[in-house]
């Protein structure tokens, strides 16, 4: 036996240092001009995921568009960027994903089991399928597999619904909006005119696509269960919050109930929010979701549910209590006590200082400019928080001692995490609206030990998506579940990120593949990333 547990707290010398410029990323974003329309003020994220196979992650961003046009050759385009340890390096044109659509989203998963990471880009317009070739570069696969859904795509998320080897799509799609269209009525907020929506907009519908195996997809939402009345969709995460071994759907939704797929083993979902309690807060009020994150914060074996809101609502914290039901904690964990003038959007947990826990990472920014304007109690821009796990249920703001990372402010909107310098503790990427992009470098969370799970599925889909891992170091037990997709129109890295403490070794570690298999790992040492491989 190891003995008691141990945490070192990295947390009162960890600093957040913005290392894009330096690190090349001088991308910056592009989101309308004008700030008229609900769509200028949306997107949009970024994906962390290795598309060379080299065993660092690089990063995708996503660029928007302006109703007012380009001159040619000027359009804003998505970017690839290469993690070559030192620098990060443009290769967009080479990799051919400069995708110039009005983007929102991204997500990666190797849809075709061939060891490559392919990449899903939802759009204001046709979404986009990228196929990874393996040779540093991209095709676009969208037409053959039949996944160019138009509309307004903003969350997706991958993951094997039916446990066959492969792994399915989800597509959130947000309001059916249109130039022309013009509100009856005056769109107010606090009594200042805005632009309007989603209110008086008509919901996009979701759509589910079905990996057949073959490079192709079928969408069977409706045949399956999760169609149903269209809500304004914006982030979806595969998960499985009851813990049963089939992969569930959570769908934050602004201003709409939000909705929970239970996996009927395969044969399709039932539509569980209201019962499980995550359909509205804990009053029974419905909020403004922008995006959701989902994992085990109290290290209970179930994984809990955290939701980012609109101005003067609360973020809330749904606790998963077992049995199918969750309760909404945020007061009792001091997340809704937290100042309520920010617009939340991207958030990560985020074992920042590599004790063990999950903390929290939110991202603000406000929606409309006009916040601006005096007398109204409001910002354009907004400072970002971190909350440090305490361990007991709660929550307590470090952002201010946390270095000159966290202490800029602007309107941020998508947040996914990664080690990026493979030094062991967990780095921030976030997207600013019209502006340069944020990478966060965490500086001294590695003072603690650490572990990088990286899945590898035979049997299983070849990333993994769908593995729960069950860590016991100390005699503390950590679980985490290998996913694509979430916060805010993002992607973290794929592979699993655990804090050790002080622990030097790790027990055992606990693998439940989505073929069913269990595989069990002794005695690991700390601080490497472990490849695993499922028995064949």
């Amino acid at each position: 036996m190891m003995g008691v547990w141990t945490a070192v707290s990295a947390a009162a010398s960890v600093q957040f240092v913005d290392r894009a410029k330096a690190l090349g990323i001088d991308m910056v974003n592009t989101s309308g001009a004008t700030q008229e329309y609900i769509v200028e003020g949306m997107m949009g994220g970024a994906a962390f995921f290795d598309y060379d196979a080299d065993g660092d992650v690089d990063l995708y961003i996503t660029n928007g568009s302006s109703f007012a046009g380009f001159a040619a050759g000027q359009h804003p385009q998505n970017r690839l960027y290469r993690n070559d340890g030192d620098l990060f390096v443009d290769v967009t044109e080479r990799a051919v994903v400069g995708d110039t659509s009005w983007s929102m989203g991204s997500a990666a998963a190797d849809y075709d089991n061939d060891g490559q990471v392919d990449l899903y880009v939802t759009n204001f317009g046709r979404n986009t399928l990228y196929r990874n070739r393996g040779d540093g570069r991209f095709a676009d696969a969208t037409a053959v597999a039949g996944v160019g859904h138009r509309g307004w795509g903003t969350g997706v998320t991958f993951g094997d619904y039916d446990r066959d080897g492969d792994v399915d799509l989800y597509v959130a799609n947000y309001v059916d909006f249109s130039l022309d269209y013009e509100s009856p009525i005056p769109c107010l907020w606090k009594n200042v005119k805005v632009y309007c929506g989603p209110v008086g907009l008509l919901p996009g519908a979701d759509v589910f696509y079905e990996n057949q195996g073959d490079g192709t997809f079928v969408e069977r939402g409706e045949e399956l269960g999760l169609a149903g009345e269209a809500h304004y969709g914006m982030t979806a995460i595969f998960g499985d919050y009851d813990a049963d071994g089939w992969q569930d759907i959570f769908v934050a939704n602004d201003s709409t109930p939000n909705k929970l797929f239970r996996n009927m083993a395969g044969e399709g979902f039932e539509e569980v929010a209201l019962m499980a309690g995550v359909a509205y807060n804990g009053e029974g009020v419905t909020q403004g979701c922008m995006g959701a994150a989902m994992a085990d914060y109290d290290n209970d074996g179930l994984a809990d549910i955290f939701v980012t809101n609109f101005a003067d609502e609360n973020n809330a914290l749904y606790k998963n209590d077992g049995g199918g039901f969750f309760s909404d904690v945020s007061y009792q964990a001091k997340i809704a006590s937290a100042d309520s003038r920010h617009v939340a959007w991207g958030t990560v947990f985020i074992d920042y200082d590599n004790d063990g826990d999950r903390d929290l990472f939110v991202a603000n920014g406000h929606t409309y400019p006009q916040a601006d304007l005096p007398g109204l109690a409001a910002s354009y821009n907004e400072g970002n928080q971190l909350y440090e796990n305490l361990g007991a249920g709660d929550f307590t703001e470090v952002s201010d001692r946390l270095g000159p990372g966290l202490a800029l402010s602007g309107v941020s909107r998508g947040a996914s995490m990664a080690d990026y310098d493979s030094d062991g503790d967990v780095d921030l990427f976030v997207l600013e609206l019209n502006g340069p992009p944020r990478l966060l470098r965490n500086d001294g969370g590695n003072a603690g030990n650490y572990l990088l799970i990286d899945t590898i599925g035979t049997r299983s889909n070849r990333d993994g998506i769908g593995t729960r891992i069950e860590l016991e170091v100390g005699g503390l037990k950590q679980y985490a579940e290998v996913r694509s997709g979430g916060s805010y129109l993002s992607m973290n890295d794929r592979r699993v990120h655990f804090g050790l403490g002080a622990a030097q070794r790790v027990e055992r570690i606990e693998l439940h593949w989505p073929s069913g298999a269990v595989q069990i790992l002794r005695d690991v040492a700390a601080n490497q990333v472990l490849q695993v491989r499922e028995p064949e």
